[in-house]
């Protein structure tokens, strides 16, 4: 048996009386208690409450608003248990204490230990870089052949004979700190602070 007498019939509430009529006709063929050895089926006795109800006009008005009264009330039912259902939650969340996540200190002193043992293996075993090839650039630790009368200095390889070694580099407009000897980068790039070999 269906709940409401729309349902009965197999039509929505904004449906016609055409389709209403239509609806009953054919399910009333189907259910008829000829079709079924003179036994009135309980369905063809929800069709025909229904139709009597929906085929008037005040029945069916009356019937409307009952039915909109029954639905919001399911609805205010429903929201009520949902609402009961959501403070449970809440009251269950608010009686448990909560800890913030720890950070994982050990594993990642680990991971920080591990590559700094793996590091150090590897510079204490492994072959000494090759040669800067000499690309006239000077650079701190630069070795320098310098040209005491021009005031310049050109990089050459340290494994040869060499005047000396580039401290630093400044500006034109600046010193060289005590004990280095200021030249002229070829380059331009400023001046190299040569301590004499």
């Amino acid at each position: 048996m269906s709940n409401n007498h729309y349902q009965s019939l197999g039509v929505t509430l904004t449906s016609s009386p055409e389709e209403i009529r239509f609806a009953y006709r054919n399910l009333a063929r189907i259910h008829h208690p000829d079709k079924h050895e003179g036994r009135t089926s309980a369905q063809m006795l929800a069709i025909n409450e229904a139709w009597r109800v929906l085929s008037d006009p005040v029945l069916r008005y009356q019937y409307d608003a009952s039915l909109r009264l029954r639905l919001d009330d399911e609805r205010d039912a429903a929201t009520a248990q949902t609402q009961e259902r959501l403070r449970s939650i809440v009251d269950d969340v608010r009686g448990q204490r909560f800890t913030p996540a720890k950070f994982p200190w050990r594993f990642v002193l680990g991971i920080v230990g591990t590559a700094t043992v793996a590091i150090l293996v590897l510079g204490a075993f492994s072959n000494p870089g090759e040669v800067t090839p000499i690309d006239n650039v000077i650079r701190v630790g630069s070795c320098v052949n310098v040209d005491d009368v021009r005031l310049e200095a050109w990089e050459v390889e340290c494994a040869g004979v060499h005047d000396g070694v580039v401290e630093q580099m400044v500006p034109f407009d600046s010193d060289c700190p005590y004990g280095s000897v200021a030249y002229r980068d070829r380059q331009g790039m400023g001046q190299a602070c040569v301590v004499p070999a």
